[in-house]
């Protein structure tokens, strides 16, 4: 395993939930960190939370869906660190409904999200990444984009969609010294769905389920492991207790 130690690490979502949990975890690593989302109050909390110097953090609020906030993050990390070498695309939406009373509204916010601002990612940060000579992608996906879940259709397409993305990308930059990793959590304890579905509740199902921190482990172990080494696509499950 190699140190990340001052290397510099973009989480967007990193206002609560699993990147407020990846953002506590790589501070402990001492790297400097970019945190991104559109609360500014929510993110300076966190950043408050890390223990780091005002000079190893970055705050900045943008929305990802769109081509401009994508754009704005990574110059903006650029512009005070001189790089980035990873990059966590972590913030996400969905909504829990049966698929005929999905709006067009809601079918959209989960892809533009989901599915376009990693996109953005790559077409802002391969470029960039080539030049510097590597980096690392680590895009949050889920379970759910392996096997498709009653009642959240349209969430699992996004996330299939990352899958094979990413894939596909890690393909063409794998001779770059770039990495592109896909980290899938199973049932994890977090309300992001809430974005959406204001009155979404758990599935009864949802017995035992991961934590923010179990996923924040996981995301420091792919940025650790030896340059050699590449996880391209990982699952996490909960453990059974019978």
């Amino acid at each position: 395993m190699q140190s990340v130690e001052s290397k510099v690490v973009v989480i967007t979502g990193a206002s609560r939930g699993i990147g407020a949990a990846i953002a506590l975890h790589v501070a402990r690593e001492k790297v400097r960190v970019c945190l991104c989302g559109r609360n500014r109050k929510a993110l300076t909390e966190v950043a408050q939370s890390l223990g780091l110097p005002k000079q190893e953090y970055l705050i900045v609020t943008a929305d990802i869906s769109k081509p401009a906030g994508m754009k704005k993050i990574v110059e903006a990390a650029y512009r005070k660190f001189g790089r980035v070498d990873v990059f966590i695309n972590n913030a996400g939406v969905g909504v829990r409904k049966d698929t005929p009373l999905t709006t067009d509204k809601e079918y959209d916010a989960t892809f533009d999200t989901n599915v376009k601002a990693i996109f953005y990612s790559f077409r802002e940060l391969i470029p960039r990444m080539k030049k510097q000579g590597g980096g690392h992608i680590i895009n949050i996906s889920s379970m759910a984009g392996k096997q498709g879940v009653p009642g959240m259709a349209v969430y699992c397409a996004s996330k299939a969609a990352v899958n094979i993305m990413s894939e596909a990308v890690a393909g063409e930059v794998r001779n770059d010294n770039i990495k592109i990793s896909v980290l899938a959590p199973g049932s994890t304890n977090t309300g992001f769905m809430s974005h959406l579905s204001k009155d979404m509740k758990p599935s009864p199902k949802d017995k035992k389920r991961l934590t923010v921190d179990d996923v924040a482990e996981a995301v420091v172990h792919l940025m650790k492991q030896d340059e050699n080494t590449w996880t391209s696509y990982s699952e996490m499950r909960p453990l059974k207790i019978k």
